[in-house]
């Protein structure tokens, strides 16, 4: 609706969405590493959230303007418009895209908000991708689970657990 009224964002959008991108799984693997070192799920998840639901945000405001620019009805491929080669991110990005024109062909007949469960989902599927695993549970808390790899250790951790536990234990 509002890209009429800013013309020449577009530049603006498709910057934005480079520097966003920028390091995303370096940095998310970088948030892992720092929760194995203070152990807070709460705080990973909001860390590894940053960074990967950002490029999200901004993708949505591309395609919007995009969209909203095109005279000719005919919408854009989102993939060779992305300035990544990460797959995950493509992937996401284009669901979430294919969500957004739903739901702005569908506007005015949502029933109720449960139309935006299936945005929220492909965010959810991006962070799954990335290594921080959340699942709802009975009571409306959240279980997360970040799994170890190789690559979310912080250097040195491996050695120094093997040597706690060869001495007997965790001393505090």
């Amino acid at each position: 609706m509002s890209a009429g009224l800013a013309v020449n964002e577009e530049t603006h959008f498709r910057d934005n969405l480079a520097i966003r991108l920028t390091d995303c799984r370096i940095r998310a693997r970088d948030a892992i590493r720092s929760y194995r070192l203070h152990g807070d799920v709460v705080r990973v998840f909001h860390d590894v959230g940053i960074i990967i639901l950002e490029p999200l945000r901004i993708a949505s405001y591309l395609f919007g303007h995009l969209d909203g620019m095109n005279d000719t009805g005919t919408l854009c491929e989102v993939a060779p418009e992305l300035p990544t080669e990460d797959r995950a991110f493509v992937t996401a990005i284009g669901r979430l895209v294919d969500q957004l024109r739903t739901l702005w062909c569908t506007r005015g007949k949502w029933e109720s908000y449960n139309a935006l469960v299936d945005v929220g989902a492909v965010g959810f599927r991006l962070f799954d991708e990335f290594g921080v695993h959340a699942r709802p549970q009975p009571d409306g808390q959240a279980y997360i689970n970040v799994p170890f790899t190789a690559d979310t250790m912080p250097a040195g951790s491996a050695q120094v657990d093997l040597l706690r536990a060869l001495m007997g234990g965790y001393r505090s």
